[in-house]
């Protein structure tokens, strides 16, 4: 399982992958029981398959990944909008909210802020020990607090995440998990990463 730290405190993580490069030529090749003469037939055909038009997705779904992910809460939410894959989150309902939050560096008033975070953990502490239900003390934390879930999704919805999440016009706490992502989705499945960079990821530029 290898890891990659993002931001200060956060890391994304793969735990799991299912298939990879094979399965999306298994996927492709099943269609007409062709067979590839050499390795550079593979790579061919995922190529053609990445730059068609209209795209040919459902290959590319037969590859599966689950990732483990620890975030500021407001990059998890932006994350579980893309409605692509399963997730699992760490419940502050049952689980007790551990003192960790995103410290921006080199910002204005970053003394303000963080003070602000530290008066609301305080503030958790106390309503917990007092008695509160973590699942209603929760609601004082904001944010910036880090969180952890799990994300199954196969490689084109992983693909569709990255090409939004990588765009310049992402919030840049965000684009850090998507690059930390791609470091190893490219480990993982070189020849589709590959073609992903050159053919959507460069159509981007």
């Amino acid at each position: 399982m290898e890891r990659i730290n993002v931001l200060d405190k956060g890391w994304v993580q793969l735990e799991d992958c299912m298939g990879g490069d094979d399965a999306v030529i298994r996927g492709a090749r099943i269609c007409y029981q062709s067979e590839a003469k050499t390795a550079e037939d593979d790579e061919r055909l995922i190529r053609r398959l990445m730059r068609s038009e209209p795209r040919h997705n459902t290959v590319f779904e037969h590859a599966v990944f689950r990732w483990g992910v620890k975030c500021p809460i407001f990059v998890s939410r932006q994350w579980m909008r893309h409605r692509i894959g399963s997730f699992n989150e760490k419940s502050l309902r049952y689980c007790t909210a551990e003192r960790e939050y995103y410290l921006p560096a080199d910002a204005p008033l970053l003394s303000d802020y963080q003070g602000q975070m530290d008066a609301s953990f305080d503030l958790y502490e106390r309503l917990v020990a007092a008695g509160w239900k973590k699942e209603q003390a929760r609601s004082v934390l904001g944010l910036g607090t880090y969180t952890e879930f799990i994300w199954t999704v196969n490689a084109w919805s992983l693909m569709n995440w990255l090409a939004k999440r990588l765009h310049k016009s992402a919030q840049w706490e965000h684009r850090q998990y998507a690059n930390a992502v791609l470091q190893l989705y490219t480990k993982t499945m070189p020849i589709t990463a590959r073609a992903f960079g050159e053919f959507i990821l460069g159509a981007q530029d």
